[in-house]
């Protein structure tokens, strides 16, 4: 007669561990097909790493002021690895299809750690709870007109990055740029703190203005 698997860790209580593991699994598919040369490559490991570990942390340390910040540090992450996704889709690594069906899954894990940290008091309990409901759109990030232009950015270099036209280092630097533009107002969005939220802008910012000097350098 089989044996149901213990749950030896608070994390593995939760519904939405279960899910982030999905979410995991389907990114090790993703990144196997992606160059480790374009920067969102390392970006999109790292940030799926951290929805995991910060969840993990956050349910060891359940309804303190440190827990509901470390689960948002982990919905925050959901956050990076959705802009992630669609940096991605610029530069060709995926396409929309597939890019839609893992925002799916990501967009579950936003609401139900949103319906976690709200409902934490004593320890630590689930409950869903709306996010991204605009039609259309996976996460609210998606409607701010700046995420938009900074995804106008990404498209208009796609002649240059077919073309070759930025090359050595500037290119590297763009990349890194440009990815970095998009992911932070992603993040910084989705955070509650209002100093996380103006830190990640102000990192958003920076880049934005590094960006503009790489592209004169490369002219």
């Amino acid at each position: 007669m089989g044996k149901s698997m213990a749950n030896y860790f608070p994390h593995e209580q939760l519904d939405v561990y279960g899910v982030t593991l999905k979410f995991a699994a389907l990114a090790d598919e993703l990144l196997a097909t992606w160059s480790s040369s374009w920067a969102v490559h390392g970006q999109f490991d790292r940030a799926v790493e951290s929805i995991v570990t910060n969840l993990v942390k956050a349910a060891r340390l359940r309804a303190t002021d440190a827990g509901v910040y470390t689960i948002e540090c982990s919905l925050g992450s959901v956050l990076e690895c959705a802009a992630c996704l669609d940096v991605a889709l610029c530069r060709r690594l995926l396409d929309a299809s597939r890019m839609n069906s893992i925002k799916d899954v990501l967009r579950r894990i936003a609401r139900m750690e949103v319906g976690l940290r709200s409902s934490w008091e004593s320890c630590v309990r689930e409950q869903s709870e709306a996010y991204g409901t605009d039609s259309g759109k996976y996460f609210l990030h998606e409607s701010l007109d700046v995420y938009q232009r900074s995804l106008q950015v990404h498209e208009a270099l796609d002649a240059i990055w077919q073309s070759d036209q930025i090359r050595g280092r500037h290119a590297k630097r763009v990349d890194e740029l440009t990815t970095s533009l998009t992911l932070n107002i992603a993040e910084g969005n989705g955070r509650f703190s209002k100093v996380d939220h103006s830190k990640f802008l102000g990192i958003a910012e920076d880049a934005g203005t590094k960006l503009a000097a790489y592209l004169d350098l490369s002219g």
